[in-house]
């Protein structure tokens, strides 16, 4: 839908140099890809605008070269628990098998077979937690538990890529203060991934975590390596 005398309060990024219609087209595909909700354009400037605006966050006038556009379908305006087995999980070590991937889920509890928690093999820096497609725990038994962590992502899962902050800088999360609570933090912009990996930076005595993914599905990939 095109909405004339209105325009974006915000905006992440901008296209210029393009027709209503083809930003009509890429509105449509950036929803799909959780990089937009809605669209805006300027008639004179010819520039695209997309924003994670609502309707309700939208400016009014009476400027007839302004239009915004929210195309059918393909919002992203909630996230969830993506994860739904232990299959999907992969990591670059375990500290044994009663640490494995097993307990990586949130929630995780200790039993007679398990610790209840994910652990890395190697104190270092190059230790990750691999999911196929975050809110974060620690490990009870041994308090244990990530206090910082960066987050990389993939269209393949071979090539991968860090996420940034709004200066390009790689964006370190906050993790866990204790082993139980869940500390859930939001990526600077959504991205597309068929793979993600948390990478712990910092640790309370040992790299142990429970997690889960929160995202939106998206029926087709829309991803490409750069």
């Amino acid at each position: 839908m095109v909405y004339a005398g209105k325009s974006v309060t915000t905006s992440t990024s901008s296209s210029l140099g393009v027709s209503l219609i083809q930003c009509q087209t890429m509105c449509h595909l950036a929803t799909r890809k959780c990089r937009s909700r809605i669209c805006g354009y300027d008639k004179v400037s010819k520039t695209c605008f997309y924003s994670f605006d609502t309707y309700s966050d939208l400016n009014h006038n009476t400027e007839t070269t302004k239009v915004v556009i929210i195309p059918d379908g393909g919002y992203c305006y909630s996230t969830y628990y993506l994860l739904n087995g232990a299959r999907q999980i992969t990591a670059s070590s375990v500290y044994s098998d009663g640490c494995d991937t097993r307990g990586a889920r949130l929630y995780s509890v200790a039993s007679d077979w398990h610790e209840g928690a994910w652990s890395a093999g190697y104190a270092d820096t190059n230790q990750y937690i691999q999911v196929s497609g975050v809110a974060l725990q620690g490990k009870v038994l041994n308090d244990q538990y990530v206090t910082s962590y960066r987050v990389l992502y993939s269209c393949d899962c071979v090539n991968f890529h860090t996420v940034t902050d709004t200066y390009g800088y790689y964006k370190t999360f906050a993790g866990n203060t204790d082993p139980d609570t869940v500390v859930t933090s939001m990526l600077p912009s959504p991205v597309t991934a068929l793979c993600v990996r948390i990478n712990p930076v910092t640790y309370k005595d040992w790299m142990s975590m429970r997690f889960e993914i929160l995202g939106c599905p998206v029926n087709e990939l829309h991803c490409i390596n750069k």
